[in-house]
């Protein structure tokens, strides 16, 4: 063993064993000082977090009723300011609506739509359908009256090559005029020949689809 006494300490060498350490009454004193003011530290803390707890809890209370009347006084305006609008609004779209609607609307006729006047004036003459070339270009009238759901149409029509003389015959003296009329959904169907002089104002189509269409009358309608 190194240091001042390589044999061992002296007091060993002579037999003398060494003396316990001993402690003082000074140092039993403090160590339970000690744990005594730890003990009152573990009783403080609990009831310091639960009073902070408290507080936090207690101003959240007071913020949630400060903010609540705000929140009951929107609706109301809200409420007071739609309530007298749609009056006026509503009787404005009746009036128009109604007053648009009762009007004779002009309608493009398409393809299919002259194909399907040519089978209902076949069908009514009972002429071949092999005669009939087709309708007279530029000749074709076709409106909509939403007064009535009806359709109204007005055509002539044009021998084919080779017609017979029957045919030829009964276009002639506007023979070759026809007026047509269908509901939604439906067919055509042929209500009478126009004649000759053709007199609109004498004929089925209503006035108001005469005034669409522009139709006027030759003097000889007398």
């Amino acid at each position: 063993m190194s240091g001042p006494w390589p044999n061992g300490p002296w007091w060993g060498r002579i037999g003398i064993d060494p003396e316990p350490p001993r402690t003082s009454s000074f140092g039993k004193r403090e160590g339970q000082a000690t744990r005594r003011r730890e003990m009152s530290v573990r009783r403080t803390i609990p009831g310091a977090l639960a009073g902070c707890a408290l507080l936090v809890f207690g101003l959240a209370g007071c913020g949630s009723q400060a903010t609540e009347p705000k929140a009951t006084a929107t609706p109301s305006a809200t409420t007071a300011t739609s309530t007298s609008a749609p009056v006026n609004s509503s009787s404005t779209r009746t009036t128009s609506g109604s007053s648009a609607g009762s009007s004779p609307r002009d309608l493009p006729a398409t393809e299919a739509d002259k194909a399907a006047l040519v089978a209902a004036f076949v069908a009514f003459t009972h002429d071949p359908a092999s005669d009939i070339e087709g309708t007279e270009p530029g000749s074709v009238y076709y409106a909509y009256l939403p007064s009535t759901r009806a359709y109204w149409a007005l055509a002539r029509f044009l021998p084919s090559a080779t017609a017979s003389q029957n045919t030829l015959v009964s276009l002639q003296d506007g023979g070759n005029i026809g007026i047509f009329s269908r509901q939604a959904g439906g067919g055509w169907t042929m209500l009478s020949i126009g004649g000759e002089p053709f007199c609109p104002t004498r004929s089925v189509i209503p006035s108001s689809v005469q005034g669409l269409w522009g139709l006027t009358e030759p003097g000889t309608c007398g």
